[in-house]
Formats: structure tokens, sequence, C-alpha cells
């Protein structure tokens, strides 16, 4: 049976729990493959993490289908995410007595065998249903009839169509299902050295391209050109070319009112802001900030108007600090908002989110008691991006969508910032 989680789950709780557990507690070693994404210490440091908040809930074993918590907690690697017939699942029981293990279409063996440390996989059929070898392998683990946790809570999607999920529950009648979602995001709130440098690098490597595209930057040019060059930048810099690589929005001159569109054929002109949001990926990590330019200077109004979202976004950093709560970074970003007569026009009630794998991950940095983890404490090493911003209503005497994004790792003593290099404010194309 399946039971979706009805009470909330406590994450100052469970990061109270894990912020001081290492690769030590695992108590065994995991392998480094030759081609692992990082070494066996730091899979062993998330495997540990994660036991804890297993036996907190009782769970037996964790079964990550998605992705980023694959390859996050077993490093296998592949390009076969694109396919959305062939699920990939993990098994990860709590009884280290127990086998991992990993369920992968046969053709993927070879990238198991280089990427991955679990040593128990088993490929199944590519054309034959999977769901049958899954459960056989759970059986031979003893786990048919444990607690089971899968990802069916906010923030996460399982790698597994709904047929295949009732497959699942239906051949596992004496296991109870349960949603393990929230456990693997407190785990992967709380960022390594080695995770963070990687968050850096994607950055840096998307501010390169930003600037890039900004130094090309001229009336006649499409959307499409814009970003092209700077995604080309990207990849020379070293952006991942996988099942990620390069997510770049931009929404520029008529079209700047659009969130999170696609480049476009619209021709720039003289006197046109361009917004670009996203970022490139490396080795997994993502990059999600956001710059802006303008063919022109600003009118005095648009200078206004951005000054006010810089204060807001510095504001915001200002406040990050170990043991804050979210929404208090959140409130004197909106203070600042109000301060310039303009908290009206902040569309939504977040200033930032977390980043690593995903573009989005948590905490959310918002509203105390309306957005989902704003009473979330800040954790040293966690990383953020935040960015207030400000949109003028239809009959506003000014155009422009006011928002830049700065990305920040928290520190024992407040924040690093990891996008600098290109300065925050409008970039003014000659």
């Amino acid at each position: 049976m399946m039971h979706l989680r009805t009470e909330p789950f406590d994450f100052n709780a469970a990061l109270d729990a894990i912020e001081g557990v290492d690769a030590a507690a695992l108590g065994v070693e995991l392998a480094t493959r030759t081609y692992s994404d990082f070494p066996g210490e730091e899979y062993a440091r998330r495997y540990a993490r994660l036991r804890v908040l297993m036996e907190r809930e009782g769970i037996d074993a964790v079964l990550p289908t998605q992705e980023e918590n694959v390859r996050y907690f077993t490093g296998y690697l592949s390009i076969l995410w694109m396919s959305r017939f062939r699920p990939v699942v993990a098994i990860l029981p709590y009884d280290l007595s127990v086998p991992a293990g990993l369920a992968v279409s046969g053709q993927e063996r070879g990238n198991v065998e280089i990427s991955s440390w679990v040593e128990d996989f088993f490929p199944f059929p590519p054309q034959e249903p999977p769901i049958p070898a899954i459960v056989g392998e759970l059986r031979r683990r003893g786990l048919d009839r444990g607690r089971i946790g899968i990802e069916l809570g906010f923030g996460q999607r399982l790698g597994m169509n709904q047929e295949q999920l009732s497959e699942l529950v239906e051949l596992l009648p004496d296991a109870e299902i349960v949603d393990a979602t929230p456990l693997m995001e407190a785990v992967r709130m709380l960022k390594s050295e080695a995770e963070i440098d990687r968050l850096e690098r994607a950055a840096q490597m998307t501010l390169a391209g930003i600037e890039a595209g900004w130094r090309a930057l001229r009336p006649g040019m499409t959307e499409r050109d814009v970003v092209g060059t700077m995604a080309s930048s990207m990849f020379v810099k070293g952006a991942e070319v996988a099942s990620k690589g390069v997510q770049l929005g931009i929404m520029a001159g008529e079209r700047w009112r659009l969130s999170n569109a696609v480049p476009s054929d619209y021709v720039l002109k003289q006197g046109d802001l361009a917004l670009v949001d996203g970022g490139a990926s490396y080795r997994g990590y993502m990059c999600d900030l956001i710059r802006q330019a303008k063919l022109g200077p600003l009118t005095d109004e648009q200078r206004r108007w951005f000054d006010a979202a810089l204060q807001s976004l510095d504001a915001a950093v200002a406040a990050i600090r170990p043991g804050v709560p979210a929404y208090e970074v959140y409130d004197p970003a909106l203070a600042e908002l109000e301060r310039h007569g303009l908290a009206a026009h902040h569309r939504m009630n977040i200033v930032g989110h977390g980043l690593g794998a995903d573009i989005h991950e948590l905490p959310w940095v918002g509203e105390q008691g309306k957005v989902y983890t704003a009473d979330t404490r800040l954790r040293e090493d966690m990383v953020l991006s935040i960015e207030p911003g400000l949109m003028p209503p239809p009959d506003a005497a000014v155009e422009g969508h006011f928002i830049l994004e700065e990305i920040v790792a928290v520190t024992a003593t407040g924040t690093r910032l990891l996008t600098s290099g290109l300065p925050k404010d409008v970039w003014i194309a000659e």
C-alpha cells in the first residue's frame, strides 16, 4: 500500500541531525570508479546522512528514481535520462548488510561499472517491463515487506510513469510505500566543498558567456543570436554537454513582461532592454543567475526601479548567515522595496531559493507562514540564488523587468559570492 505524507516535515530537526555526519559514520568504504563524479567518500557522507533520516522515519529502503537523486546518491552517469521509456531505480537499504542496488536498462551496464560505486546492479532487457525485475530484487534483499520511501512529495518527480507506480504497489502488497522526498532534499541542502566548487565554476562560465553576449550586442541581432553567442562561450569554457547543458532564457524589447521565455526570433533595436536568466551546468551542478543589458542609456525612471531592486538584493544577501530562518532574508528585501515605495510591484512571495543539482532546491527564501520551508534555518554550506525583482503595472511610465540575481554560499560568518566578476548592474551596450 502507498501512503502520502500528511504531517509537515521538520527540516530544522532533520538538518540538526545530519549536519555533523561525515563519511566515517557509514562504517563502510564506497568505491571510486574510473569516471566517478566524486570520490567514494563523498557518496559515503551522503548515504550516511540519508540513513540517519531513514532511521528517524523507520524507512527500510529509499528508492531514488529521479535523475538528480540517482546521480547524487549513486554516481551513475548516462545521457539516457532523455528517454522516458526506461526507468532507473536505485535501492538504498538502511541495513548495510543488505546490498545497495541499481536497476538499469541492459545497455547501460558499462556506464554503471565506470561511474557508480554500486556493485550489485541488475540490468533488465531494454524492451521488457522493468517493474517485475525491480520487485524481484527487492524480494531478494528481503525488502518486499518493508517500509520503502520514494519521491512522492513537493519539488520532485518520480522517474517512472503512473502505470509503473501502480504496478510497483500491486506487486508489493506487504510493503508500505511512503514519501522520502524531504529526506533526500534535506541531505542535498548541505553542500560539500567539492559541490560548491562546481556551482562556482558553473556560475563563472555563465558570467563569461553572458559578458561575451553583451559585448557582441547590437541592434538587428535576434534573441537567438544573443543566446547562441553566450552558450557557445559557455561550452568552450567547460559547460556540461549531457542531459542538462546550458539552460538560458531571454526576454528582450517588447517581450519584457514575459518570464522564463525561450529565445525567439525577436529582433533587438536601439533602446531595448535584454534580460537573460539561467546558465550553464558543470558536472551535474546548475547555475541560476540573472543579468541585464540595454542598447543605450537607462531612463531616469528605469534607473530608479533598478536601484530599488539592487538595494533589495543587497539587503537580502546582507541578512544571510547561519541560524537565520529563510524568511528573515525575505523580510529585509521587501522592507527595502517598501522604502522605495515599490513593494507592491514585487510579484512573488519569495526572493530566492536553494541551488545545486537542480536549478530550484530547498530552502525557499520567502514569506513567513506562507512559503514552504521559509522557516528553515540557514546553515553553513547551503547555496542560495537571491533574486528580488520588480514588474511595473501596465499603466506605469516605465518599461522593464527590474531584477538581478546573485548566487551565494553560506559561510560560518555570512556569505561567499559565487557570481563575482561581472557586475550585477545593467550592462550598457554602446
